[in-house]
């Protein structure tokens, strides 16, 4: 029983301890890649949110009216007093297009054709 005890444990030192050392290596690169797309995933976040922000503004400063009412309202003559806009619509900002990621710079073999 002594000999199988040891011949057990000569297996798992000699074996099992270099293959778990491996597969620890193999972890320690994939926690990386799980870090960086933590990391990806946030900074995404992030745009998404400022880009949501953007679009708020934007319907809040021209407004968000449905274009099937604009449409049925444009057929209705109306008097010349309603069709004058409001002077802060005159004053409207030039669009500015936001800064966006390219994924090409996160994912470099998309560049690469898939056939």
């Amino acid at each position: 029983m002594l000999d199988m005890i040891r011949s057990d444990s000569s297996q798992v030192v000699n074996e099992s301890i270099p293959q778990i050392y491996t597969k620890a290596t193999e972890m320690r690169q994939i926690y990386r890649k799980i870090d960086k797309l933590e990391a990806f995933v946030k900074m995404i976040g992030n745009s998404v949110a400022g880009l949501e922000e953007r679009v708020t503004k934007a319907e809040t400063d021209l407004g968000a009216f449905p274009s099937t009412f604009k449409k049925i309202l444009h057929t209705i003559s109306m008097p010349s007093f309603l069709n004058k806009s409001s002077s802060s619509r005159q004053q409207q900002t030039l669009y500015e297009p936001p800064v966006l990621f390219k994924t090409e710079d996160y994912f470099p073999c998309l560049n690469e054709a898939p056939y």
